[in-house]
């Protein structure tokens, strides 16, 4: 559903993306993981096509990402790194915007709208302006709004920041009902998280995938956060992270 082509991304003389390669393939759900500042998010950018790419190739649902290539993104639930709402909105008239936009049924618009509020247990504050809610339910609301329009394929930029325990297991066993209906491309710094969630894992170190995981390869979820751990450390043989178990 997703492939990556030797995609290059500069940001002046910093090369955020260095001829990045993957593919998501038949995986159900893929995690990217890796340190900050490796490239995850403008991978999620690229992805998105919030951002045009330098050279090579991006392609999503079997076309090539272009500026002119939109009209996937209604197959799309996305939550970004840094989130954007419309602020003066609260968070049922966002809801609405989104539906509209994505163009759900009018008839459906209402009854979704309320599942989501109790799903998230946002009863009281319904009504509040975005702005004016704490970041981990401005999370809620943008997770919302990725799911509302039933999309094809999730992509997640860190969503369990700012979510508290109960949420985060509520939102892994949402994603993990989805079981082969839907794909889920993330990242995230829980490994804990995505190693119960995901089958393939994508291990991102400047700007370029340094090693893939298959799960049904990997005895256990303990194993599978060893080899990142292992991955991403290797190279870096000056740094002591003796402490991070």
């Amino acid at each position: 559903m997703i492939r990556v082509d030797g995609v290059t991304k500069k940001y002046s003389k910093n090369i955020a993306l260095d001829k990045l390669t993957f593919d998501t393939g038949n995986y159900n759900n893929t995690a990217l993981v890796g340190n900050n500042g490796c490239g995850k998010t403008t991978t999620i950018n690229v992805i998105c096509n919030l951002i045009k790419y330098d050279s090579g190739k991006a392609y999503i649902f079997d076309r090539l990402i272009t500026p002119s290539y939109n009209s996937y993104k209604n197959k799309i639930g996305v939550v970004l790194s840094t989130q954007y709402f419309i602020n003066e909105f609260s968070l049922v008239e966002y809801w609405k915007f989104v539906c509209r936009f994505q163009k759900v049924p009018s008839m459906e618009t209402k009854h979704r709208i309320e599942d989501l509020i109790l799903l998230f247990e946002l009863h009281n504050e319904r009504n509040k302006k975005i702005k004016k809610l704490s970041g981990g339910n401005q999370m809620k609301v943008s997770i919302g709004a990725a799911l509302i329009h039933n999309p094809e394929l999730i992509i997640l930029d860190e969503p369990f920041v700012n979510l508290d325990i109960k949420t985060t297991e509520r939102l892994i066993t949402i994603l993990k009902g989805f079981n082969k209906k839907k794909k889920i491309f993330i990242t995230s710094h829980h490994l804990d998280l995505v190693a119960e969630l995901c089958d393939k894992f994508l291990i991102m170190d400047e700007g370029k995938i340094i090693h893939e995981i298959d799960k049904s390869r990997v005895e256990n979820k303990q194993m599978i956060k060893e080899h990142i751990y292992h991955q991403l450390t290797k190279f870096k043989k000056n740094i002591n992270l003796a402490w991070l178990k």
